[in-house]
């Protein structure tokens, strides 16, 4: 059974992760983390597979349901559901309106997020610092590439989902972003505010399959070289810092289409000085470096209250 505590905390753990996913550059694989439910999501995953119908047949639904850890999953995966479908539009409309502050605050969460990852290190050894480098490397990379423009067909978004959702699992790599690169990331997110569940079948049958492949691979790596696993993937968050910085310069944009609103398609980093000077538009640093404390603050309070409920889950 899984007491009061543990139920609160895989409730809140889907919660923030559904919130994280809905933004480029976080990704909802590091809440998990934190949580201290990683493992726990793997080896949930990593047990879907196909003589589920003969331990079904043999040995009943309620055998399968404990094997698959189905109170775990559906919680956790029932407030991601009820996360995303209530915050998308949401983060959408704050993002527009406090793009400064929004993206200060989740600067924020991310940089905290990656020094608890390094903590979870256990056995440090100066070799893993290339590992890092390559992690780092490897993110500046992806911020670097070209958002692609596609019509977002059944197939597409069954390819985006599959794709995307081996973001999701890994803490360090976001889905929306990866969602962005491949053309799908607006009209997912028009489609998730505005209920068009048809619209998304193909994206979730991806993403399902997808994610029981996946889960299988990143245990087995997982089990058999986690530190080092943790610092490229540590790495990897610190690359996609830089697209989460407050202050960008937009180089290219979008038209929607409905050809009457723009989005940003490729932009880069500038100091606070700069993006007054080329927007015209105030640097709000003092609010910006409050955000970005209150980021990082809450991932310490989320990991402290994960700590303390951990007794309570099973």
């Amino acid at each position: 059974m899984i007491g009061t505590s543990g139920f609160l905390k895989i409730l809140v753990t889907g919660l923030l992760m559904g919130m994280a996913e809905v933004v480029p550059g976080i990704s909802g694989g590091t809440v998990a983390f934190i949580s201290g439910y990683y493992e726990r999501l793997l080896t949930a995953l990593s047990r879907i597979r196909f003589d589920l119908v003969r331990r079904l047949w043999r040995q009943g639904p309620l055998n399968v349901w404990q094997h698959l850890d189905g109170n775990f999953l559906m919680m956790l995966f029932g407030g991601m559901v009820v996360s995303v479908v209530t915050f998308a539009g949401l983060i959408k409309t704050a993002l527009a309106e406090q793009p400064i502050m929004m993206w200060s605050f989740f600067f924020g969460l991310v940089l905290a997020s990656s020094f608890l990852m390094l903590r979870q290190v256990e056995r440090k050894q100066a070799a893993q610092l290339i590992v890092l480098a390559m992690g780092l490397a490897v993110g500046l990379v992806l911020q670097r590439l070209v958002p692609v423009t596609v019509v977002p067909t059944p197939a597409m978004l069954f390819l985006g989902g599959a794709i995307a959702v081996c973001a999701w699992i890994l803490p360090g790599i976001s889905g929306s972003f990866l969602l962005l690169l491949l053309g799908l990331y607006g009209g997912v997110i028009d489609a998730v505010a505005n209920f068009r569940v048809l619209e998304l079948a193909p994206l979730g049958l991806g993403a399902a399959l997808g994610l029981i492949a996946f889960a299988n691979v990143l245990k087995i790596l997982f089990h058999r070289a986690k530190d080092w696993i943790l610092m490229f993937l540590t790495g990897l968050m610190l690359g996609t810092l830089v697209r989460l910085w407050p202050w960008q310069q937009v180089l290219q944009y979008q038209l929607q289409a409905d050809a009457t609103q723009k989005r940003p398609l490729i932009s880069e980093p500038v100091w606070p000085t700069a993006y007054e000077s080329l927007t015209g538009q105030p640097a709000e640093v003092v609010l910006a470096l409050l955000a970005l404390c209150v980021g990082g603050a809450a991932v310490v309070l989320f990991e402290r209250f994960a700590v303390r409920t951990q007794a309570g889950a099973v």
